[in-house]
């Protein structure tokens, strides 16, 4: 509105809680025409640039991960504060940091959906959001094949460019093959929700895939360039730490095993 960017932010993890989500400790309680909510959330991407958060509290604790409920959260609302800004590796860009709520009134309309399926909306949100963070981590191993290759055949050494060394074409090979490998499981993802089709599989697959390119193209990148590629006047060593939270954020690594594993173990146990 007035031509002002609006962001927010996905509160889901807790700083006792990352992978475990369905143990949201934050709560928010009915009172009147107004939700109470209290508690923090960790580790929130864009903290210091949202607007309103999206937070996902616990309504019934007696129902486990099916008594959380999500919630529009305005950050200007009385009692909701911000925690420093995070000193991170990587993705220095955007800011990371605790959202604080100490009894934050907000009314009831801000409820997103109906009691007990904020559990179900952020699984829902993940999915989506792992597709983003495949093409994030694209954009990464991208950039890191661009270096090394580029590297590659300015540097002489032993009188050729070193792109000509046998050594180094494999590298550049390995790691084209699994950015257009991750590249095309994410297309089969981001074709699939286009199309309103299931999939949580293939987006994890993609996630997993796509994370994992980045993390080794980055290395081997510094790799490449030797120690150039130690030093920030390159730009190697910034998709180094860039690419290492792909890996984490959006559902690490080992919960991608586990989505996919159990989605296929579900799919045999039917054909049975």
């Amino acid at each position: 509105e007035d031509g002002k960017l609006n962001i927010g932010c996905f509160g889901l993890s807790e700083p006792g809680n990352g992978s475990d989500a369905g143990a949201a400790s934050v709560t928010a309680t009915e009172d009147g025409d107004e939700w109470i909510v209290n508690g923090t959330k960790a580790w929130i991407t864009n903290a210091h640039e949202a607007g309103a958060a999206i937070v996902f509290a616990t309504t019934d604790k007696s129902l486990k991960h099916k008594g959380i409920s999500a919630f529009v959260v305005p950050m200007d609302a009385p009692g909701f504060s911000l925690g420093a800004k995070e000193d991170k590796l990587g993705i220095r860009a955007s800011s990371t940091s605790n959202l604080i709520m100490d009894n934050v009134r907000i009314p009831k309309s801000h409820l997103i959906g109906e009691p007990g399926q904020g559990f179900k909306i952020a699984m829902q949100t993940l999915d989506g959001g792992r597709i983003g963070v495949a093409g994030q981590a694209l954009g990464i191993a991208s950039a890191s094949i661009d270096c090394a290759v580029k590297y590659a055949l300015e540097r002489h050494a032993f009188g050729k460019p070193i792109a000509e060394m046998q050594t180094i074409q494999n590298k550049i090979s390995q790691m084209v093959v699994a950015r257009d490998g991750a590249r095309l499981l994410t297309w089969r993802a981001a074709q699939l929700k286009d199309n309103g089709e299931r999939f949580t599989r293939e987006a994890a697959m993609a996630k997993l895939a796509a994370s994992e390119a980045a993390t080794m193209c980055a290395h081997q990148a510094i790799q490449v360039l030797g120690g150039m590629g130690y030093v920030s006047d390159m730009p190697a060593e910034r998709h180094y730490r860039d690419a290492r939270i792909t890996e984490i954020y959006e559902g690490t690594s080992e919960i991608q095993h586990l989505v996919i594993a159990g989605d296929v173990l579900k799919e045999y146990k039917q054909s049975y």
